[in-house]
């Protein structure tokens, strides 16, 4: 677990300040190089990032299972949702696996939902705010999101397959900005402590 915030950063003394910053940079490294990866190699990228993601899911539906038969006397409704989701989960990984490009369209259009309701719940919020600071962004941003998932939906399945590629690879840029965000807040912290001692 990262902590970003500075003020919280001072509550933690030199040498959990030097873990956060070498983890920080690791994580900012890694990000870095698989971001670009992605953008360069979408296609490949694409294909790595369904294995990974059915990978994921195969290991919850088998930690499903084994809470399914650890559940112990636990009553027949918690059973079955252990059930059941452990059923979805092993499905959805056995899709991902089997055919990658299904993966990432099936993906997509999880983005597409999520872009869709992050757009109607900032215009909404934009509108309720009405000429309150900011409203103006709200509703932008909103509307913008909505335009976003309308291009996405309208796609055809190989160019929405590299669009996600591409999407996944330009989040991973800006996270690996904010570890670095991070590791400079770190470092700041760290000098302060130091200036303070002498």
């Amino acid at each position: 677990m990262f902590v970003f915030n500075q003020r919280s950063l001072k509550a933690f003394n030199e040498k959990t300040l030097v873990h956060y910053k070498k983890h920080a940079t690791i994580m900012a490294i890694l990000l870095l190089i698989c971001g670009i990866c992605c953008l360069i190699y979408p296609i490949a990228a694409g294909v790595y990032l369904s294995y990974a993601t059915g990978f994921m899911f195969l290991v919850c539906g088998f930690y499903s299972i084994y809470s399914l038969f650890s559940a112990g006397k636990k009553q027949l409704k918690a059973k079955f949702t252990y059930a059941f989701f452990a059923i979805a989960w092993l499905l959805l990984g056995y899709c991902f696996l089997e055919n990658p490009v299904i993966g990432m369209n099936s993906l997509a259009m999880v983005f597409c939902c999520l872009f869709i309701l992050g757009g109607i719940f900032r215009v909404a919020s934009g509108v309720k705010l009405f000429r309150s600071p900011g409203y103006g962004w709200n509703i932008f941003i909103g509307i913008f999101d909505l335009l976003i998932a309308a291009v996405w939906l309208n796609m055809d399945p190989d160019r929405s397959y590299v669009f996600t590629s591409i999407f996944i690879g330009v989040e991973m840029i800006f996270s690996s900005l904010a570890f670095i965000s991070l590791r400079r807040n770190a470092t700041l912290v760290q000098t302060g402590k130091l200036v303070d001692k002498n």
